[in-house]
């Protein structure tokens, strides 16, 4: 692999990410309505595991290869807070806005939007806010939950299981996005 590609690979990644959040959305709000051929469902929850795992991989070999970049620092939250917030608002829609779904969603979005906003008050006073494990978790969270309703609507279960495991670990990250969106905003104010 050549120095010049490998130094490119992690915002490659991220770049990625964004440009398949239409494509995920879509295939999301397709395989919702029953109507999807079956490349459609299960290409849709296979694209979404690779968005996931790009999410990883990019901040993993951006670290290990010594390649972190003010691009990467600055495209990579954005990512995946689009995926996320995308994603979310598709199954929102997919579900005909369920208050179970919608308010835990809500949540998670607006702490998003709240944390953004808290991370550049910081960086404008020259203060560094890095990603707490809890934050972390509540990410995990997040991308299992969108899995498992994708999932859901793949199979086309409508089944208890999948989309309560799907609820509660939404919900599990909206409680974890309410708690981790406190403490970044509570140290921005100390910034």
């Amino acid at each position: 692999m050549t120095p010049g590609l490998k130094s490119r690979i992690p915002n490659i990644l991220t770049v990625g990410r964004i440009l398949s959040i239409p494509v995920l959305v879509a295939g999301s709000l397709v395989t919702s309505t029953g109507t999807a051929t079956a490349l459609v469902a299960f290409g849709t929850i296979v694209l979404f595991v690779l968005a996931c795992i790009t999410d990883f991989l990019d901040g993993y070999w951006a670290r290990k290869w010594n390649l972190t970049s003010d691009f990467g620092r600055m495209i990579d939250p954005i990512a995946d807070k689009l995926l996320v917030a995308a994603c979310l608002i598709a199954i929102a829609i997919a579900y005909g806005g369920a208050w179970y779904i919608l308010v835990p969603a809500m949540a998670v979005i607006g702490r998003d939007i709240l944390v953004s906003g808290a991370r550049e008050h910081a960086a404008l006073k020259s203060r560094a806010m890095p990603p707490t494990k809890l934050a972390k978790w509540k990410t995990a969270c997040e991308m299992l939950a969108i899995a498992l309703f994708i999932l859901s609507m793949v199979l086309k279960t409508g089944d208890a299981p999948i989309e309560s495991a799907a609820t509660i670990f939404l919900w599990l990250a909206a409680a974890l996005s309410v708690y981790t969106g406190s403490l970044y905003f509570r140290a921005s104010l100390k910034a």
